[in-house]
């Protein structure tokens, strides 16, 4: 018995520990955007506990996917175009549209204030139907590039410019921080607010 109590008290402590370590432990999230010729792709990837789980959202012309993944290993793989979402009951959403909206700017007012952005690669090729128009663009894109590199030093920016084509394909992606105990209690607050729209 009391063998059974020790291995339970393990097991509760570390179940602690993990949680403790999650919400302490930011939590990194990459946004992929990615666009070539009429393919176009969206990548939402997120880790937590320094990349031991981990999962992505892929959302293109061709799939839309969630994977998720536990120390490498795939454990869950869903096709989200296959999901049939009940029609969407918009007198319910107009009647609390107020508290929706004040919901939805405290949260994302707590997102951004704790959102540390750790990088930016961006590949991107530019062409107007003007060549000048062209050249213009690109030194825009250069000027805000230099900016953004003296805020963030991680900063990665390629512009190609193709003045024989017009074209707009870009390779953009941008890593995020994210301490998950900072939002909790923001997270439960819009849940309560919001419970009579969404339940």
């Amino acid at each position: 018995m009391e063998t059974l109590l020790l291995i339970l008290a393990i097991v509760f402590a570390f179940i602690i520990a993990l949680i403790v370590a999650t919400l302490l432990i930011p939590a990194d999230i990459s946004l992929r955007l990615f666009k070539d010729g009429a393919l176009a792709e969206v990548q939402v990837a997120f880790g937590i506990l320094m990349g031991i789980v981990s999962g992505r959202l892929d959302f293109s012309t061709e799939k839309q996917e969630f994977r998720l993944r536990v120390l490498g290993a795939t454990v869950i793989t869903k096709d989200l175009v296959e999901e049939k979402k009940e029609p969407t009951d918009w007198k319910k959403l107009v009647v609390n549209a107020n508290e929706l909206y004040d919901a939805g700017k405290d949260l994302a007012l707590a997102l951004t204030k704790n959102i540390a952005i750790k990088r930016f690669k961006g590949k991107m090729k530019v062409g107007l139907s003007d060549p000048y128009e062209t050249g213009m663009l690109t030194g825009f894109l250069y000027a805000g590039g230099g900016i953004a590199h003296a805020f963030l030093p991680e900063t990665e920016l390629e512009i190609e410019p193709s003045f024989v084509q017009e074209q707009m394909d870009a390779d953009i992606e941008l890593g995020l921080s994210l301490p998950l105990f900072k939002i909790v209690i923001p997270v439960i607050r819009f849940f309560r607010r919001t419970r009579k729209t969404f339940f």
